[in-house]
């Protein structure tokens, strides 16, 4: 009965060792003089992510990497099928202003769009109709890039944290270079390039 109890015990500390272990993941992009090189880590509700790794190269003496974090999250309440479509029905306008990046988190995939304008009263043409006293979003030129379904997550981003970098080819390594908040996506960004740029690998935790 001893044994039993001991081989128990241990178990359940392996287990819960395993629990407690971080979930790491990279990405890479790149990007030219049009669009920078970008990655996005999409959002875990339970956990926060925490930056500890970035691989660049920059063709550019004023590129400058750019770390933002979710903010206020919103909700799609209504689908949009067209993927350009610019005006979205959310579930509240707190948090939204205008020129705001918005993180769209659609099938596992982000999507960037900035917000253009906003409201929840009168006509905002929802699906090529008339729909009154609702909350939207008009986005910019292009919307999101993909259609919107209900329960979609849309996250208004932080202001970046900038890094001067240049041109060069380097890393930043370090346990903490940059925390997301908890629950809400992370944006790396690297721009501007004079032909090309890349990220070459972004590496995070969530924990």
């Amino acid at each position: 009965m001893k044994k039993i109890l001991i081989i128990a015990a241990v178990g359940t500390i392996a287990l819960t060792s395993f629990a407690l272990t971080a979930s790491y993941k990279t990405l890479s992009g790149s990007g030219n003089a049009s669009a920078g090189a970008e990655v996005d880590f999409l959002s875990d509700p339970s956990l926060q992510f925490r930056l500890v790794n970035v691989n660049y190269s920059s063709d550019s003496n004023s590129a400058v990497l750019s770390l933002s974090t979710g903010g206020t999250a919103l909700a799609i309440t209504a689908t949009n099928a067209a993927s350009t479509s610019t005006t979205n029905q959310v579930n509240t306008t707190n948090g939204l202003a205008n020129s705001a990046t918005l993180f769209l988190e659609h099938g596992g995939a982000a999507y960037i769009a900035t917000c253009s304008s906003y409201g929840n009263t009168g006509t905002n043409g929802l699906n090529g109709g008339t729909v009154t006293n609702v909350n939207y979003v008009v986005l910019a030129s292009g919307g999101f890039g993909t259609a919107t379904t209900v329960s979609d997550s849309v996250y208004v981003m932080t202001a970046p944290v900038t890094l001067p970098i240049g041109a060069a080819t380097n890393s930043l390594n370090g346990d903490a270079i940059f925390v997301g908040s908890g629950g809400r996506p992370v944006r790396v960004v690297l721009t501007p390039a004079l032909n090309t740029n890349r990220l070459n690998a972004v590496t995070g935790r969530y924990e």
